[in-house]
């Protein structure tokens, strides 16, 4: 085996220590990306909003 490769799994070896060592390491992505999606959905559900009533005051304007 190489060097390169002793090195290489070594490094795996040490991160997926770190991994186990840190059970809740995760925890704060896991929470920013809930946050997100729950804001990312409110954002398309108030343009959803919004879009509607432009096209219903749209609906209202007397074209001729």
């Amino acid at each position: 085996m190489s060097t390169l490769s002793r090195e290489f799994l070594s490094r795996m070896r040490g991160r997926a220590a770190r991994f186990t060592e840190e059970p809740e390491r995760g925890s704060i992505t896991l929470e920013q990306v809930i946050w997100t999606a729950i804001i990312a959905g409110g954002a398309v559900l108030v343009a959803g909003v919004v879009l509607a009533a432009i096209m219903a005051y749209s609906g209202q304007i007397p074209t001729g």
